[in-house]
């Protein structure tokens, strides 16, 4: 009887083995190894370590839009969505987010990967600047508001990812969204 390893545990397989050993570090045959299949059949399913890591943006892109990224006129809700899940994709993806930062200026092909995330972040800076034309936020680049709110958040895991005895404060989405806002309601 054959065992069917799950895709989605392929590829959070593949990205423990890829931030563990770096983008060039890891290979296939660990990837696949570590992941309970063949090299073969990770290829067929993936293609390569490239695509496995594009199938995880888009699967992460896929949980945020399932979530609701859209404007809907609760600046809190919209924002507290917002926060709830960089907050969860440091926590989960933190240290892939830390390695790919290092190794894009190294792996040009890597730049290609950050067209699915700048574009949610360029829906949540369309939405801030709806907030801000609406006069519920105060003017500012939105992509300055953007990282206001989410810097906290990176920032708190990358201290953790670097020095893990960092006693690291656990940032709760909503009080960040409060505090984010005593600074910038109108």
């Amino acid at each position: 009887m054959t065992h069917t390893i799950a895709d989605t545990q392929v590829l959070d397989t593949a990205l423990d083995v890829i931030a563990q050993k770096g983008y060039v570090g890891a290979t296939t045959r660990q990837i696949a190894a570590a992941a309970g299949i063949n090299e073969v059949t990770l290829f067929r399913r993936f293609g390569s370590k490239h695509k496995l890591l594009a199938a995880v943006i888009e699967q992460e892109a896929e949980q945020f839009t399932a979530l609701g990224i859209d404007y809907t006129g609760d600046l809190e809700a919209d924002l507290g969505r917002v926060a709830r899940f960089y907050r969860d994709l440091m926590h989960k993806r933190g240290r892939m987010i830390a390695m790919l930062i290092t190794e894009i200026p190294r792996q040009p092909e890597l730049i290609e990967l950050l067209q699915t995330p700048l574009a949610i972040i360029g829906t949540i800076t369309a939405m801030i600047a709806r907030y801000q034309r609406e006069g519920a936020l105060v003017e500012e680049p939105p992509m300055q508001a953007f990282v206001s709110l989410v810097g906290p958040l990176f920032m708190g895991s990358v201290i953790g990812l670097v020095h893990p005895d960092a006693v690291v404060v656990s940032f709760d989405p909503a009080e960040q969204v409060r505090r984010y806002l005593h600074g910038r309601m109108r």
